[in-house]
């Protein structure tokens, strides 16, 4: 298939670990023999990027024939309703549904010109009807390496339990403030604790961070369905995250890991028991995250692909016919 994927997040020298979901998705389309050009629309450095877009999106489309235009997160898909000749496939990954009113009502809005919609947890499907197929990770690329030679390789302190929090503390919803009150607990409490901020780090790199630290912590308002648990797993590293998203699916049954109220006292005691599961060296969360190989969430992708084609050509021919008579 020829796929034309318009996306606002995205890696760039700028911001190398934007949307590294979308990003690890179009490369496992290409390594299945899919041909994807990508429109990446930088709308944080002027909204004015998604008129572009959208001009890009017609240029493209006019000049080449894609079986499948496909738009990551809400406002992406705006830009990719001008498409010509081509059915619309829109992912949407989280605040774009579970975010403020005014966005939820927008991705509302654009989601009745797409041919599917695809969402990445069952709680955005009860607010916009979809598809639910969660972001993959690549397993290849997501693999624990020795801590100590990750330490060493990122200049941590080796003394110390490094809590990772790989998010933006500027995004509200992803609680800086409570990951910052939960470590600071277990400093008072005389545990040797510092929390770890990684963001804007190339894909490929993020598994030797996930390496080494002691635990990641996710203390979000909400998410859809957040990767930095799947990677973190894939590197065998313990997890505390609040309920949020499909956070709960992903843990189920997976010891060494917690979920927890949005509590810095709550989060700081699991923190405790989770830097044990860390030290032991026992915890096994790679063989469970397995599901989540992005070649299988492809796979997925690619039956969405071919059932919007197959109705999107059928409805062409029937038109067709019905100009013709």
């Amino acid at each position: 298939m020829r796929v034309l994927c318009v996306t606002n997040m995205y890696p760039s020298p700028e911001r190398p670990g934007s949307g590294a979901f979308v990003y690890q998705q179009v490369e496992q389309l290409r390594r299945f023999g899919h041909t994807v050009d990508v429109i990446n629309i930088v709308g944080s450095r002027s909204k004015l990027n998604y008129l572009k877009g959208a001009f890009d999106v017609v240029r493209m489309t006019g000049v080449t024939t894609y079986d499948i235009v496909h738009a990551h997160y809400g406002y992406s898909a705006y830009p990719a309703m001008f498409r010509l000749r081509a059915p619309l496939v829109i992912t949407l990954h989280g605040t774009d549904v579970l975010g403020n009113v005014l966005e939820g009502l927008s991705t509302q809005l654009v989601s009745h010109f797409a041919d599917a919609i695809v969402v990445v947890s069952e709680e955005m499907r009860k607010r916009i009807p979809g598809i639910v197929i969660p972001c993959g990770v690549n397993l290849g690329v997501f693999k624990p390496y020795d801590r100590h030679e990750a330490r060493a390789r990122l200049r941590w302190p080796n003394d110390k339990f490094i809590v990772m929090f790989p998010f933006d503390p500027a995004r509200p919803e992803k609680r800086y403030d409570l990951a910052r009150a939960s470590v600071d607990r277990l400093v008072q409490e005389g545990v040797d604790a510092q929390l770890m901020t990684v963001i804007n780090v190339p894909n490929e790199e993020m598994p030797w961070y996930y390496s080494a630290a002691n635990a990641l912590l996710l203390s979000s308002d909400y998410e859809g369905s957040p990767t930095s648990i799947k990677e973190a797993l894939g590197c065998n590293l313990p997890v505390v995250s609040t309920d949020v998203g499909d956070v709960r699916e992903q843990l189920n049954g997976i010891a060494g890991t917690w979920i927890c109220p949005p509590d810095a006292g709550t989060i700081a005691r699991s923190l405790r028991d989770a830097f044990d599961w860390s030290l032991s060296g026992e915890f096994k969360g790679r063989a469970a995250v397995a599901r989540y190989d992005q070649a299988l969430t492809v796979e997925r992708i690619v039956a969405v692909y071919a059932d919007v084609i197959s109705s999107f050509r059928a409805r062409a021919q029937g038109g067709r016919l019905l100009r013709s008579g």
